[in-house]
């Protein structure tokens, strides 16, 4: 409190009603916030703001009053006589711990220049007894012995408490002699602080002559108060006893090793009464695990604890944010990642994610995306999607990554997740096409005729004829026809999944000159190659067959007996292959009639079925993926 308003207080407030009226409006004493819970991540930082508000007397007090009982101070002592035991009641209200003790000086030139009435004590009416046995009287020259009083207060005339705060109200109307009984203004002062006592000077007229009362206060921290009224001496006592400064310090104990405190400033020396302001820095270990950790701060007053009022419980609980990660087909739609949080937080805590490339490029592979996760108090998961385009090349598993950054009220324990994109494209394809008749570098229309990949396709003629010269082959209805199943691969592969190729024809005549002309008729031919994807112990396979059929044969009007069996039939100009099936690890080839001649060859409804791998994976087939 301001010496302007303690002045104003002693004017106006009445006698006994000072302390009354300080501390009407004032908050109880102790610290705000008492308690503080706090949600942070390993190696973050929080500041709190922290209000001490401070008792309206210092801490513990022991307090003297020592009068100048000379022959002028009537009025002043019957005003403190008569007010005394509101005035201890008011402190001890503030401070149950308070104690009081009497003394009083004269001059050096009176019987009893100084003289302790009542030695430190709980008991009020002793002090009471005490203050009544002040009787105004001697002195008679204008300065008298108040210093030598303080030093001999100083120095063991009355028993102070260890770990209080030591004040000494004196009040006259004379200064001291300088020295006094031996011991001058600075001695004095040296003295009261080797003491650790606080002077409050209450001047009721010419007590600061020459500065001497300031210098006292001033020099021992204590309370100047000039001009005071005889009849409110007690009011005066009350006011200078509340504007006694005291010191707040922070003491943090109990603290866990994962938590640091430091406060700005480290201490605040303030009135009585006053509020202390600190800002609490916490800082979390960088190493802390999950959990909660506690720390304890006592704001003591002049180095003394004040109880459970003063005492701050910090709470802060460790959280932290990972993202796991995830693998999903490319034909899922989405890759959907979790961000999770260590626990329940109690206030909002939020991270912000980007995704970047990997062997997967956005915009072919995935969609790009970025944003902020934001948990509400008592969430302790997030979902964060990724679209993925689902495509029709097969190629190898790809990958990307959702990175986490710019967390806040957490902290990052896995800030990658990595999304795997497994390939839903098969890892290879069917090939098929059919032709119906070839005649040296002569043939009929073919299905399909690019064979890689297998495509739907047919060629039908009524009637074909094809003359080399040597050789003609005459030819009714034909039909070539490829056919992929299903039509489109993109879907997962199935048992059944196909390519087949057919080549029919209703019936053909070869006529071939020379020295031995030969004519070969035929009825009915087809040959069918065929890849399915079959299943076994392994999963689905790919299975190659081929096979044909020819309805009956002459040569030169003569019936030869032929079926679905391979048959080779030797001629004068060759031989007449029939049925032949031809396969590798990869294909089939099946030819209906073959005749080979020296001149030239005839094929009649050959079909070709294959399987292939793809750039990704050459060694692959359609039946995996």
């Amino acid at each position: 409190m301001k010496l302007a308003s303690l002045l104003s207080l002693v004017l106006t407030a009445g006698a006994v009603t000072v302390l009354a009226t300080a501390t009407a409006a004032q908050a109880a004493p102790g610290v705000t916030p008492p308690g503080v819970s706090l949600t942070l991540g390993p190696g973050q930082s929080a500041d709190i703001a922290k209000h001490v508000e401070t008792a309206p007397v210092p801490p513990k007090p022991d307090i003297v009053f020592l009068a100048d009982t000379t022959g002028s101070m009537t009025g002043p002592i019957a005003d403190v006589r008569a007010n005394a035991a509101s005035v201890m009641g008011q402190i001890a209200a503030a401070q149950p711990q308070a104690r009081f003790g009497v003394a009083e000086y004269k001059d050096f030139e009176d019987s009893a220049p100084f003289t302790v009435r009542q030695d430190i004590t709980a008991d009020q009416a002793a002090v009471q007894a005490g203050i009544d046995q002040w009787v105004a009287g001697g002195g008679g020259d204008l300065p008298e012995d108040n210093l030598n009083a303080l030093f001999q207060l100083a120095n063991g005339a009355v028993h102070f408490r260890d770990g209080g705060t030591r004040i000494v109200v004196v009040f006259g109307d004379a200064p001291s002699h300088d020295p006094s009984l031996g011991h001058g203004l600075a001695d004095t002062v040296a003295a009261l602080n080797a003491a650790h006592i606080r002077v409050v000077a209450v001047d009721v007229g010419g007590m600061n002559a020459g500065g001497q009362a300031e210098a006292i206060t001033s020099g021992t921290g204590g309370v100047y108060l000039p001009d005071v009224p005889a009849d409110q001496v007690s009011a005066a006592i009350l006011a200078g006893v509340q504007a006694i400064q005291v010191k707040v310090a922070p003491v943090v104990f109990d603290c866990d090793g994962n938590l640091a405190l430091t406060f700005d400033p480290a201490s605040k020396t303030v009135d009585s009464g006053a509020t202390a302001d600190f800002t609490e820095h916490v800082t979390v270990a960088g190493g802390a695990a999950p959990g909660t950790y506690t720390c304890k701060v006592d704001f003591q007053v002049d180095g003394v604890s004040q109880g459970a009022a003063f005492i701050q419980t910090l709470s802060v609980t460790v959280l932290t944010i990972a993202i796991n990660d995830v693998v999903v087909d490319e034909n899922a739609g989405n890759a959907t990642f979790t961000v999770s949080l260590s626990g329940p937080a109690t206030s909002p805590v939020s991270v912000h994610y980007a995704t970047a490339d990997g062997t997967a490029t956005a915009g072919a592979d995935y969609t790009a995306g970025s944003g902020t996760v934001t948990f509400t108090p008592g969430q302790t998961s997030r979902p964060v999607t990724v679209p993925v385009v689902n495509d029709a090349v097969d190629e190898l598993d790809e990958s990307f990554t959702v990175n986490l950054s710019a967390p806040a009220g957490a902290a990052i324990a896995d800030g990658t997740g990595l999304g795997t994109i497994v390939d839903a494209d098969r890892n290879g394809t069917f090939s098929c096409t059919a032709q119906v008749l070839r005649v040296g570098p002569l043939s009929s229309p073919a299905a399909n005729p690019a064979n890689v990949p297998c495509a739907d396709d047919s060629k039908v003629l009524a009637q074909l004829t094809l003359d080399s010269g040597l050789i003609k082959v005459e030819s009714k209805t034909l039909d070539a026809n490829a056919a992929l199943t299903p039509d489109n691969l993109d879907a997962a592969p199935a048992a059944g999944d196909n390519g087949t190729a057919k080549a029919t024809v209703e019936s053909v005549k070869i006529t071939a000159g020379g020295v031995a002309p030969i004519t070969i008729e035929l009825g009915l031919i087809q040959a069918t190659a065929k890849a399915t994807c079959a299943s076994g112990p392994g999963g689905l396979a790919p299975v190659l067959s081929g096979s044909s059929s020819i309805a009956y044969l002459k040569i030169n009007g003569i019936a030869v007996t032929v079926g679905s069996a391979p048959l080779t039939v030797p001629l004068v100009v060759g031989s007449l292959k029939l049925n032949a099936t031809t396969t590798t690890p990869t294909s089939v080839t099946q030819q209906a009639v073959v005749l080979d001649t020296l001149l030239t060859d005839v094929v009649i409804s050959e079909a070709r079925a294959d399987i292939h791998g793809t750039a990704a994976n050459p060694t692959g087939n359609p039946c995996r993926v």
